[in-house]
């Protein structure tokens, strides 16, 4: 049977057809199947995702997390990112290596870690009205036009504190180095198992970036939103916000086989992506 590899490509993007074309070639020779997707709205079959025994993103982390949306098993096999832009926390492998390091992952030869997907939630009087999954972060924010939002923080039964605030960031760790990064939320090393609470542009000095065990589960009341809100799914969906709505954000206690090179190591990453 032969092996069949998931690709998921940057939409309209010179460099990122091109690698696509390399990949098919080397595939074609070495005689392994090509399932591609062209967006996260695809749907794979289980029989397909059964068959599949890796998934490649060529692009960005953006793409990256648009073939992670596609999947009905989270981890079904390991997934690995080229990245063609500037930053990639995620995306690691350069063009240059892709067909060294795609080889590679097929004979287990790259380090593999298991990063955590949460499981996100808005109630509306009583119902689930919308549902779906993260693996940066949920982010609950104002549209320009609102002056400032108003919500209570709870970890399951235990009342955390009030907010006023442009927004919320609940992260993971993956997710640490993206928006909760730019809005003053500490880097989380991916192997500690917590979450990241972290107000965006918070209207009280004593509303925190906060880091709370993996297991707890996250509920947000609004309380009043003093115009438009919207809860945005790790950058790419979003769902509007209604006053009394409560979100509940909680670990799924399934993981992300994420694929890295053998030597590669976080304080490396870091130090490339960020310049430390």
């Amino acid at each position: 049977m032969k092996q069949t590899i998931l690709i998921c490509v940057k939409k309209q993007h010179k460099e990122a057809e091109l690698a696509k074309k390399a990949l098919q070639a080397w595939a074609h020779k070495k005689k392994i199947n090509l399932h591609e997707i062209t967006s996260s709205d695809d749907k794979i079959s289980g029989e397909i995702e059964k068959a599949i025994c890796l998934g490649v993103a060529i692009g960005g982390d953006g793409t990256f997390l648009s073939m992670v949306k596609t999947l009905t098993n989270k981890e079904a096999f390991p997934l690995m990112g080229v990245n063609l832009g500037s930053l990639g926390f995620i995306t690691e492998f350069s063009r240059d290596e892709m067909l060294t390091v795609v080889e590679l992952a097929l004979k287990g030869k790259l380090k593999e870690d298991k990063r955590p997907v949460l499981d996100v939630e808005v109630w509306r009087k009583g119902k689930k009205v919308a549902s779906g999954f993260v693996f940066n972060d949920a982010v609950i924010s104002k549209s320009p036009q609102t002056t400032m939002l108003r919500f209570d923080v709870s970890l399951g039964s235990d009342f955390l504190n009030h907010v006023r605030a442009d927004g919320y960031i609940v992260s993971t760790p993956t997710g640490s180095t993206a928006y909760a990064l730019s809005s003053g939320g500490p880097m989380v090393h991916p192997e500690i198992p917590a979450l990241e609470l972290v107000p965006i542009c918070s209207h009280s000095l004593s509303s925190r970036p906060i880091l709370v065990p993996l297991s707890s589960q996250i509920i947000i009341e609004m309380k009043e939103p003093r115009g438009k809100a919207s809860l945005v799914y790790d950058g790419q969906l979003s769902f509007d916000l209604e006053q009394a709505d409560i979100v509940k954000i909680k670990y799924n206690k399934k993981n992300l086989r994420l694929l890295h090179a053998p030597t590669q190591k976080w304080s490396e990453a870091l130090r490339e992506k960020l310049g430390l």
